[in-house]
């Protein structure tokens, strides 16, 4: 027998029943959580359609050990990301081992997916054993919008498994009133700032507050989480602080900052831009996707978020007063507590987000549904399980004639399902194996079936589950969708008028004609997609409507023809350095995947208003020889929904708006190119204008 069994129990300490279980349903029960997280999340995954944006940071990031640390948007390292690079260094280490591809792209964050599931099973189990720790996996691994992004290249995945091992180090900390653990949770929250930034601080409201309930001295617990967040402040600041010292000469542009500063990227751009916190636009970029309504008490029931997150949030709250009904450890549940409060008021209050954003909430909702519902059993208690179980049928069917479709009949399956539960909860012979089954799916049903639905819908711009951009949308309405963000009215529960066809709704984006840009149409032979919708949408990764975010053939780029237009240019190249300049960013990702990595420049950054390069290197260049073309379309400034520059309009000021009018002044049209296409300086040999 090891030490830890002799140690005595207390309040805090795992139960006996869970530190030995029985048989093999622990490890046969935990390979099932991992695998259908992996099939949900991986299965045809080699099909996605990656967002060209993030695509061509992983390429350009996996082709120096320069581009690798500071996140280099770019082959030639002109300007950075507009976040801090940690959610991409494992893609762009897969990039530069097997090459670029759809699947080396996206696999890594289905690793991630798999990673949370399994790493919250275990947290869990410590909380309330094997069930709990199986449940909690599952719920992690159906979550609906988490399984969605999980299927694209946005940088959610990774965060989430960062805060699947903060739960995992904070609950042994509290446990073990643990000192080494605490630092170590403070390190994962530190781990989880490198993938998602200043949300990952949004955990030490709740870890701090059941630290100090536990049971040692103030001095020593106060003392405890100095040391803890001195630690977290270290894990999370590192890479800002070294970029900070780094000269502006030496480094790429920071993306979407005004001052080429890290701090400002994630304090400013990424932080107080994210809640409106100021009007004040010559402070700091903003960005506030308009995906998710307007924020409110009640915006996760609204019908952009109900169908992605909300199905167990009422669950989560029967559940939480459970645990303090039934004298669950303290510290423990004010944990649980204070995270998903903390999470849930975040999402509420912020500006603007992707309905991703919400994935975060898998960890503590899991927590949360799945140690209520161990707990209660083991204390002998069914009214629990009855009130868990009726609260997730009644809002699943709440979600589910709000939505329509395919929703209605699951829905009420789960109901059913869950009213036999129900009865052999509340029955005296009971078989436990099908009572637990029974428990499972209706909890379960509907989220599992949106996930499952997800993978035939690929959607890497805004990722949603469970194939809204093809029904109708959400849970106060129907209406429209454009590049997958769902729209209708921002009604809640009852089901308040939405969008009609075609037109947004609160918070909602119209998409006339086309869908997402260059996600719609057939691959080339080089992995990029070629755009069959370019008259409305999302344009190449997610702009504004109208395409204004990327190679639109309304804009003379890549639209239609993108494979002549690459063509066209790497025959016309010469001794040049770039392949091309574009204005913004999201123009250059699909040049840059398109030719497996060849150097593009990105005049203006992600939202067109980065001053990368100046006006007086941009013209360094093409008198160098260096750049010859320039590919006309617009740039993308504000983020998606937010205004265009386009052609011959300088009235912004920002250094784009500059170069445009410099090429334009001094630079021709190329008569045989397949797009709209300017000549600058002298071509030795390649085609004029």
């Amino acid at each position: 027998m090891t030490a830890t069994l002799s140690i005595p129990q207390t309040p805090l300490a795992r139960p006996a029943a869970t530190s030995r279980p029985r048989g093999r349903a622990w490890p046969w029960g935990l390979a099932a959580v991992g695998l259908v997280a992996l099939v949900l999340t991986a299965w045809q995954v080699w099909d996605g359609a990656p967002s060209a944006y993030y695509a061509s940071i992983a390429l350009s990031m996996s082709q120096s050990w320069s581009n690798f640390f500071f996140g280099a948007m770019d082959p030639s390292g002109t300007v950075t990301l507009d976040k801090i690079p940690g959610s991409f260094w494992v893609p762009a280490l897969f990039v530069r081992v097997f090459g670029y591809s759809t699947w080396a792209v996206i696999l890594p964050n289905a690793l991630a997916a798999v990673g949370a599931a399994l790493i919250t099973a275990v947290a869990a189990r410590r909380l309330a054993g094997v069930r709990a720790g199986l449940l909690a996996g599952a719920i992690v691994a159906v979550t609906p919008i988490f399984v969605a992004v999980s299927r694209s290249n946005q940088p959610e995945s990774f965060f989430v498994l960062g805060l699947s091992i903060t739960a995992w180090a904070a609950i042994r900390a509290i446990q073990q009133r643990s000192f080494g653990w605490l630092v170590v949770a403070g390190a994962a929250i530190g781990l989880s700032f490198q993938f998602y930034m200043l949300e990952a601080w949004a955990v030490w409201p709740a870890l701090a507050a059941a630290y100090l309930a536990t049971a040692q001295s103030w001095a020593r617990r106060i003392g405890h989480l100095l040391v803890a967040g001195a630690v977290s402040v270290v894990a999370s600041l590192w890479w800002v602080a070294i970029v900070a010292l780094i000269p502006a000469g030496s480094r790429p542009y920071i993306g979407s900052t005004l001052g080429d500063d890290p701090w400002e990227m994630v304090f400013g751009y990424n932080g107080l831009g994210r809640f409106g916190a100021t009007s004040d636009s010559s402070a700091y970029e903003s960005f506030t996707p308009p995906f998710s309504g307007d924020p409110g008490v009640f915006r996760l029931f609204n019908a952009q978020l109900a169908g992605q997150i909300a199905w167990l949030i009422p669950a989560a709250i029967v559940a939480l007063v459970v645990l303090w009904l039934l004298r669950f450890p303290r510290p423990l549940a004010l944990l649980l507590t204070v995270w998903l409060a903390t999470f849930g008021a975040m999402f509420s209050v912020v500006a603007g987000m992707h309905q991703f954003y919400t994935s975060a909430l898998a960890v503590p909702l899991a927590l949360a549904v799945a140690t209520a519902l161990a707990w209660s059993a083991r204390a002998g208690k069914a009214w629990p399980a009855v009130a868990i179980l009726a609260s997730a049928a009644v809002t699943a069917v709440g979600i589910a004639f709000s939505v329509g479709g395919y929703s209605i009949p699951v829905a009420i399956v789960q109901a059913l399902i869950g009213v036999v539960a129900i009865v052999l909860l509340l029955s005296r012979h009971r078989a436990r194996m099908v009572t637990t089954a029974a428990m499972v799916v209706g909890l379960l049903l509907t989220p599992a079936v949106w996930s499952a639905v997800t993978i035939a819908h690929p959607n890497s711009i805004n990722p949603v589950a469970g194939g809204v951009s093809e029904m109708a949308s959400g849970f106060g309405g129907r209406g429209g969708t454009a590049g997958g963000a769902q729209t209708g009215g921002a009604g809640g529960f009852a089901g308040a008028p939405g969008g009609a066809p075609g037109a947004g709704g609160a918070g909602g984006m119209a998409a006339p004609n086309g869908g997402a840009g260059a996600q719609d149409g057939t691959r080339d032979g080089r992995g990029a997609r070629s755009g069959s919708g370019t008259t409305g949408g999302q344009g190449a990764t997610g702009g504004a409507p109208g395409g204004t975010g990327g190679f639109t053939a309304g804009a003379g780029g890549f639209g239609g023809d993108q494979t002549a237009l690459l063509s066209w240019l790497e025959q016309n190249r010469g001794g040049a350095t770039y392949l091309a300049a574009t204005f913004g960013a999201q123009s250059a990702a699909q040049l840059i995947v398109a030719s497996d990595g060849e150097a593009v420049l990105p005049i203006g950054g992600f939202n067109g208003t980065d001053a990368a390069p100046t006006l007086d290197r941009f013209i360094s260049l093409v008198e160098s020889g260096q750049l010859r073309y320039v590919i006309a379309g617009q740039d993308r400034v504000g983020g998606p929904g937010g205004a265009s520059v386009g052609a011959g309009d300088s009235s912004t000021g920002t250094v784009s708006a500059q170069i445009r009018s410099w090429v334009e002044q001094n630079c021709t049209t190329a008569a045989d190119a397949p797009s709209t296409v300017y000549v600058c300086g002298t071509v030795a040999g390649g085609s004029g204008a």
